[in-house]
């Protein structure tokens, strides 16, 4: 019996270890870039249903029998579906292990139909309790009790007095594995979380969620050896308000902030989807506009301008403003590949020129 009992928790313990590979290879390979949270696309709720069936899947592949029950952590998988896809996530993983214990494991019996539809009839229950407005531990907690108490039923319903031992067996490493699996999948979530804001602060102005200065020297770097091997144009446009000082003596500078704002909304909305707009400064902003010839990069510029001059700025009292912006445009290859020095010079020649103006590094 002792050997049993070692055996049936070497095997557990080998289906934890599994459930920790999976968590660490889906949030670090497969999830890299999804930022953490309830999906809300069907095709993400299936696709982590699928995945985490799969995770089923191989737990019972490594299950222990057990008197002639089966014993594994195949139902950890339902929870994760349920905890980032929702009830649906939770019931197409439900499915998976369900038709898997029909057709893969063995013969089909009154006792294995029996499990298949336990399990799918968890897949259901701890999907419609993740999906409550409840702490995380809450839903652990109440995922555990669900499993628990459906898979203690059906072992005693399938064994008699003979599911007792593993109903004892089952209930502690179900809890412990449950609740290991939960301490881990919070870690993950939460150094994902840390992970995304740090690299976000790194790559995003905070204030306007533009590319900060440091994104736009390595687009601007890595665009101007494209320009060059494939012969295009890269235009750069450096856009700087005028008498933004005065904004800011006049109206405070959380104004200040709420103008910057709704600039770098503008600055976004009107550039093209693979335009790179960027704030590089306090009240300087750029856009690099690949392919984009200097003629043409004059009109946008222009019509940036009176965009923002025509605008109107709605501070956080409710006072509407309006302000003016001077633009400088250089583009490669019409000059030498210093195009940020030549852009800040026609910047400087619009301020020169009565501000509110679109200038060009090149002569007139």
């Amino acid at each position: 019996m002792n050997d049993i009992t070692f055996e049936t928790l070497q095997d557990l313990i080998a289906n934890f270890s599994i459930v920790t590979a999976y968590l660490f290879l889906t949030s670090q390979v497969i999830y890299k870039d999804w930022n953490l949270g309830t999906p809300t696309t069907l095709y993400t709720r299936l696709h982590i249903g699928v995945l985490t069936g799969i995770l089923g899947i191989v737990l019972m592949e490594f299950t222990v029998e057990l008197n002639g029950t089966i014993l594994d952590f195949r139902h950890l998988a339902v929870t994760i579906a349920a905890l980032f896809g929702g009830v649906y996530s939770a019931i197409v993983t439900g499915i998976i292990i369900s038709l898997m214990r029909l057709l893969a494991f063995g013969a089909l019996s009154p006792a294995t139909i029996f499990a298949a539809s336990n399990t799918l009839l968890i897949s259901i229950m701890i999907g419609l309790v993740c999906t409550r407005n409840l702490s995380y531990w809450k839903k652990w907690t109440y995922a555990l009790l669900v499993n628990n108490l459906f898979t203690i039923i059906t072992f005693h319903i399938n064994m008699g007095n003979k599911g007792t031992i593993p109903s004892l067996i089952y209930l502690i490493m179900m809890t412990l594995g449950g609740t290991l699996t939960a301490y881990l999948t919070q870690f993950l979530i939460k150094a994902k979380t840390h992970f995304q804001m740090i690299e976000k602060a790194a790559t995003f102005d905070f204030l306007t969620e533009l590319n900060n200065h440091r994104t736009f020297d390595e687009a601007f770097n890595s665009l101007l050896l494209e320009a060059k091997d494939k012969d295009e144009a890269l235009t750069l446009m450096i856009i700087d308000i005028d008498h933004f000082k005065r904004v800011n003596d006049t109206y405070g500078h959380p104004n200040g902030d709420t103008v910057l704002k709704q600039l770098g909304k503008l600055l976004k909305d009107a550039s093209r989807s693979f335009d790179i707009v960027s704030r590089i400064g306090g009240e300087e902003f750029a856009i690099l506009l690949y392919d984009c010839p200097h003629k043409h990069a004059l009109i946008i510029g222009e019509r940036i301008r009176m965009a923002v001059k025509n605008q109107e700025f709605l501070l956080n009292e409710g006072k509407v403003i309006q302000i003016t912006v001077s633009v400088g445009v250089a583009t490669y290859p019409d000059t030498n590949e210093n195009i940020i020095e030549e852009a800040d010079k026609a910047l400087y020649k619009a301020k020169s020129s009565g501000r509110n103006l679109v200038c060009s590094n090149q002569s007139a």
